[in-house]
């Protein structure tokens, strides 16, 4: 009877729930407002060939350790200053010789109270300079802006509440410019800002690629339904421009000049990770970063619920209901815990992290989409990797969610005078001289070492000859014990007869102390410190003679 009632009320509750997953699945007008259809997920390439695992970016190091967050995207005007974009809204100006000096120079939005409130301060993602000298920031809430580096002051070229081809374009990404002052710049999706990219990710594509006109002010789309538009970048020639697609692991190639002006073609696939940015390499082709890379053993669940649309569907409804709760309890009772959590619920840092493995990689492309190398990492020292640029001797990569700024110097080793040798020596070796104090002798640097330390080794080296090794061996009955003990140096040591008393010291033995001291010639010139030194021992010894005496 008991069982028979517990059955009946498990299968209730099983019916109920199906009830309610159904609703949610076919009931229209449920947010988040998006379509669902099935498609495919390339499977990436093999880590072999070009791709060949290596540990290249172990080699690099962390700057800024600790003191930044999320410097997605890294410009430059010259080799020794660069300028990162942050969480908060804010742009870094980094220098010295080791990058370690910064300062913020402006700040997109009005300031907030942490990363959960980005929608108020601005999360600023493209950089780029333009012509005039003046960097161009894409903010993925606020819109294009320019910035005067040396002043701070900054300009609105664009507010994203604008519709675009039928659209509000929800989370603005990357961008480049040509010469003329155009801009080309990515729109990652139309119905879900960056605090909620796992909307995007999990519905159909919705990204697209605009060509903003600073003269007109007219935005024109391009390219359509890229399911996350990311990086963007202009050849050369400026006679295409290249998109990455994120989730589809792919990057895009519209044509601007030419008989193939106008379409849209695939410029490389199947990628080994997520494209984030992509950027030139000086010597031709482009550097494309990806932001996750899975372990190749694990499970694919992306790649799992492509097939499946209505579960996407339903999870993202489900999710969402979450979501509202959080969010009214934040509106009825402002507080940053509930205000926190709603954010996390569909940002993409959460998944990234799941998704991730410590594998990194960014992949070297030529000029026509042919992977002809990468730079990869296997330790996790440097991991989600949004964009990778190559400025003078160094590499620095970019990242959403990490907390310092990915470094590498690739420069040849400079050459340093060391003793009577040469060593190379590398970059981070380096040491900026030292300021001369007040008071103390100026010091002459040539070829890397100063002459005060030359003289340092010359005392050394003399020291070690006016004191010679020899080797004196005491015997025992059972063993034989070689000890080493310093000569000294050879000074003459008057030595006065004396009578010959039971229990004294003999003449001979006198003689035979004296011959023992006299015997040891210098090498080098004494220093008059070192004589000083020996004739006290000598004194010292006839002190202990006539004791004895």
């Amino acid at each position: 009877m008991i069982f028979s009632a517990l059955c009946h009320r498990g299968l209730r509750t099983i019916v109920d729930v199906a009830v309610l997953l159904l609703v949610l699945v076919l009931l229209p007008g449920i947010p988040p407002h998006a379509t669902y259809t099935s498609y495919d997920i390339d499977e990436g390439r093999p880590l072999e060939g070009p791709l060949e695992p290596n540990n290249i970016i172990d080699s690099g190091e962390r700057i800024l350790d600790g003191k930044i967050v999320g410097p997605e995207s890294v410009a430059s005007k010259s080799d020794d200053e660069i300028f990162v974009s942050l969480h908060g809204g804010k742009i870094l100006r980094i220098w010295g010789k080791r990058f370690d000096h910064f300062k913020i120079i402006t700040s997109i939005g009005p300031g907030c109270d942490g990363p959960w409130q980005e929608k108020i301060c601005g999360r600023p993602l493209g950089l780029r300079f333009a012509p005039d000298g003046r960097l161009l920031v894409a903010d993925a809430y606020l819109g294009l802006f320019s910035v005067d580096v040396e002043t701070g002051e900054k300009e609105r070229l664009f507010d994203p509440s604008e519709e675009i081809d039928g659209a509000v374009p929800k989370l603005l990404d990357d961008l480049d410019i040509d010469s003329e002052g155009n801009i080309y710049w990515s729109d990652a999706s139309a119905i879900a800002d960056l605090s909620d990219g796992v909307v995007e990710m999990l519905s159909d594509p919705t990204g697209r690629l605009i060509k903003f006109d600073p003269n007109t002010k007219k935005n024109t789309v391009l390219l359509k339904n890229i399911h996350f538009a990311n990086g963007v970048q202009l050849s050369p020639d400026h006679d295409f421009v290249l998109v990455c697609e994120t989730f589809r692991k792919r990057v895009w190639r519209h044509w601007l000049q030419g008989p193939k002006a106008g379409k849209s073609e695939i410029f490389v696939e199947h990628l080994p990770g997520m494209p984030d940015n992509i950027r030139n390499k000086d010597d031709g082709g482009y550097y494309v970063s990806l932001v996750s890379v899975k372990s190749p053993e694990t499970f694919d669940e992306l790649k799992f619920l492509a097939k499946l649309p209505w579960l996407r569907k339903l999870m993202l409804r489900f999710v969402n209901i979450a979501k509202v709760v959080f969010d009214t309890v934040t509106w009825v009772y402002p507080n940053m815990y509930t205000e926190e959590i709603s954010f996390k619920i569909f940002n993409l840092e959460p998944i990234a992290q799941h998704l991730s493995s410590n594998k990194t990689i960014v992949v070297e492309l030529d000029a026509e989409g042919n992977i002809d190398g990468s730079l990869q990492g296997n330790s996790g020292l440097i991991r989600f990797i949004s964009q990778t640029n190559k400025i003078g001797d160094n590499i620095f990569f970019g990242s959403p969610y990490n907390k310092y700024l990915g470094w590498l110097y690739v420069g040849v080793p400079t050459m340093e005078v060391e003793g009577k040798g040469v060593r190379m020596v590398e970059r981070d070796e380096e040491k900026e001289p030292e300021a001369v104090k007040e008071g103390e002798p100026e010091v002459e640097e040539k070829e890397g070492i100063s002459k005060v330390e030359e003289q340092k080794e010359e005392k050394e080296e003399e020291e070690k000859n006016i004191k010679p090794v020899e080797e004196k061996k005491v015997e025992s009955k059972e063993e034989t014990v070689t000890e080493t003990v310093p000569k000294e140096e050879a000074v003459p040591v008057e030595v006065r007869p004396t009578p010959k008393e039971p229990g004294a010291s003999t003449a001979e033995e006198a003689k035979e102390r004296k011959e023992e001291v006299t015997t040891a010639k210098p090498t080098v010139e004494v220093k008059e410190h070192v004589e000083e030194k020996v004739s006290d021992e000598v004194k010292k010894q006839d002190s202990i003679k006539k004791e004895e005496l």
